[in-house]
């Protein structure tokens, strides 16, 4: 017989025994849904860490730190740069000017920023209240969210970009009216004996708004790099911790000279980390929690394999006498072998596509759920794609007609005489 005309006839049969096949497939169903479900999650996973990556950080910038100090028991020895200011602020030993000297001079590096970060009194404008603010370092390689104006390139050294909280706040009518407006920062001199107040005024270049790919904190206000040390400089020069910092940006020639370069550092007692770093580190994550959930869906197939197989040997059971009447007809034992082992993946099939459907059907009633709770706008974390659910499906049919090999065996090798004679 044409594998066509045994694939059609197994079809009928299982038809024939609708509740038995139906409910042998919603078993082996439950597999395809965990395991369809958690590579969806798995994909949107990545897709988004990729987007956070790629928004957040620049393929040829390098996150520098000190390496972190050894574990030592008892006190540790005092130094200039690290009794104060490393075991009390810093977990590591904070980068000092010779270091950023240092790192400069490692070829392929093109410029060493380090993190600012100027610790400000407060922000106001003219007439309206004073509210607390951090400030942080705009980097053109971020990609931001703009609930009004822009920025092309750098910012410059009078400007500055609000979150919308503070548009509101500071008294302006909307997100567009404080474009082009000026606003005052207040700092305090920390080494003086007495208060020292100095107001920096800057021009609003840009509201950033909230955004599911910003891991920065959304409160900062941001500063070019040349402003944000000038505060800093102002602020802390004179005290213990000025010219020591948590860690510095590298920007090295292109993205890929940034392994070596962190090779390099390594070599001389930093700590480096590439975007590829901290992708990787995101999506080992991601991976060990889709490998538990796929485990899970692995445990539901193997289980649904002894029902296929009970299944299977019942059918058996039941159509010896029609066994026995198509061998004796001439059917061969390699064509009934085949007809039970096509009826295997009938049902594989059809788990396959149940499971794979709902879970389709629920991901794509989750995600929008998800996304509001997460609060990361119109970004989906659970992606299907046509491969991995033909993959699914396929395996299935493998793993059913797999689990029919012996129950086709069992027909194959009936007498058909002693078959007919079965009651």
């Amino acid at each position: 017989m044409r594998i066509r005309d045994v694939a059609l006839r197994a079809a009928r049969s299982l038809k024939q025994a609708k509740a038995r096949t139906l409910l042998t497939s919603l078993a082996i169903g439950v597999g395809a849904f965990t395991i369809t479900l958690s590579l969806a999650a798995g994909v949107g996973g990545r897709a988004y860490t990729d987007q956070i990556v790629s928004a957040n950080t620049d393929v040829k910038e390098l996150s520098v730190t000190k390496a972190p100090l050894k574990q030592q028991q008892g006190p540790l020895k005092y130094s200039e740069t690290s009794s104060a200011v490393s075991t009390a602020l810093f977990s590591t030993e904070p980068l000092s000017q010779s270091d950023i000297d240092a790192i400069q001079k490692v070829k392929d590096v093109v410029s060493v920023s380090p993190n600012y970060n100027p610790q400000i009194k407060y922000i106001t404008r003219t007439g309206h209240d004073k509210y607390i603010a951090s400030i942080s370092t705009f980097s053109p390689s971020v990609t931001l969210t703009y609930a009004a104006g822009s920025t092309s390139g750098d910012l410059a050294d009078d400007e500055i970009i609000l979150t919308e909280d503070y548009v509101s706040a500071l008294g302006f009518k909307n997100n567009q009216d404080v474009i082009g407006k000026t606003v005052d920062i207040v700092i305090d001199k920390l080494s003086a004996a007495t208060p020292e107040n100095k107001t920096v005024t800057f021009r609003v270049k840009a509201v950033s708004s909230k955004s599911g790919l910003a891991f920065r904190a959304q409160s900062s206000l941001l500063i070019s790099n040349s402003s944000a040390k000038t505060l800093y400089d102002y602020i802390n020069k004179g005290t213990r911790s000025y010219g020591l910092f948590i860690l510095a940006a590298v920007q090295v020639t292109s993205a890929d000279k940034a392994q070596s370069v962190k090779d390099k550092l390594i070599g001389l007692g930093y700590k480096a980390e590439t975007a590829a770093d901290v992708l990787g580190a995101i999506n080992t994550f991601i991976n060990v929690l889709q490998g538990i959930l796929l485990g899970f869906g692995m445990l539901a197939i193997i289980t649904s394999v002894f029902g296929i197989i009970n299944t299977q040997y019942i059918s058996v059971l039941e159509r010896t006498q029609q066994i026995g009447l198509m061998k004796a007809l001439g059917m061969r034992r390699r064509d009934v072998g085949r007809l039970f082992k096509l009826e295997a993946a009938w049902i594989g099939f059809l788990g396959g596509a149940i499971g794979s459907g709902l879970a389709i059907i629920g991901g794509t009633v989750a995600n929008p759920i998800i996304s509001k709770a997460l609060d990361i706008g119109d970004i989906r974390l659970i992606i299907f794609t046509p491969m991995n659910i033909a993959i699914v499906i396929i395996g299935l049919v493998l793993v059913s007609v797999l689990s029919g090999i012996l129950p086709a065996r069992k027909a194959a090798k009936l007498d058909p005489i002693e078959a007919l004679r079965t009651e």
